[in-house]
């Protein structure tokens, strides 16, 4: 049976059906699996009769590409040139960078998305389409970001013009698959440190030998 009791799906009775699938299926495909998870059983953890959910989508696939669709516009929706030159312009440090790539999540979806990388990290190695959309997207997404980044340093002349952006993109990307792999496993920041320091320490360490090798 599908749990109905996580934070996601509860007090959903006033919102849309199609809504209430999308959360109550984020929390089933993450905590009991994509596969094991069937159409008869979310709609009984909604309250309707199965038939009804295909006037909304035609199979449990088409609800696992909808959820992507919104995991890769919740990631781009907020990070924006603006901001990051705002956030930069006062604080070009690591912790500046870090602060940047941190208000790239949307507080008011990050539970339900952290539901969908679950469920993107557990079925990378049996669906290629996710491990499609692994290597094409999350991966991407992250060094896309470091991308616009390093940008806004070079235009704020904090770092040089000719500073190869290639090696801390893939750099970062790799630490930011590793926190994804580590949320999935449940071990969190609060864990014995991987490799001796958290996920922003990791992450700072890596944008302050940026910043050393590359200052104007």
């Amino acid at each position: 049976m599908v749990r109905n009791d996580g934070e996601l799906c509860l007090n959903t009775t006033r919102m849309p059906t199609k809504q209430r699938l999308l959360l109550c299926a984020a929390v089933s495909f993450a905590e009991k699996g994509f596969t094991e998870t069937s159409m008869r059983e979310l709609a009984a953890a909604i309250g309707v009769k199965t038939a009804s959910l295909y006037n909304h989508f035609p199979s449990k696939n088409a609800i696992l590409d909808h959820m992507l669709a919104e995991y890769s516009q919740h990631s781009a929706a907020n990070f924006n040139r603006r901001s990051i030159l705002d956030e930069l312009r006062e604080n070009p440090t690591a912790e500046g960078i870090v602060n940047c790539l941190q208000t790239s999540f949307d507080s008011a979806v990050v539970e339900y998305d952290l539901k969908i990388l679950c469920v993107i990290l557990q079925e990378q190695y049996r669906n290629p389409v996710m491990r499609e959309y692994v290597s094409q997207n999350m991966i991407l997404f992250a060094e896309n970001n470091l991308l616009k980044v390093i940008n806004a340093l070079k235009e704020l002349g904090v770092i040089r013009q000719d500073a190869d952006p290639d090696f801390w993109m893939k750099a970062c990307s790799s630490l930011f698959y590793a926190f994804a792999s580590r949320y999935l496993l449940g071990i969190g920041d609060a864990s014995p440190h991987y490799s001796g320091m958290d996920m922003l320490g990791m992450l700072r360490a890596l944008f302050e030998r940026m910043l050393a090798e590359n200052r104007v």
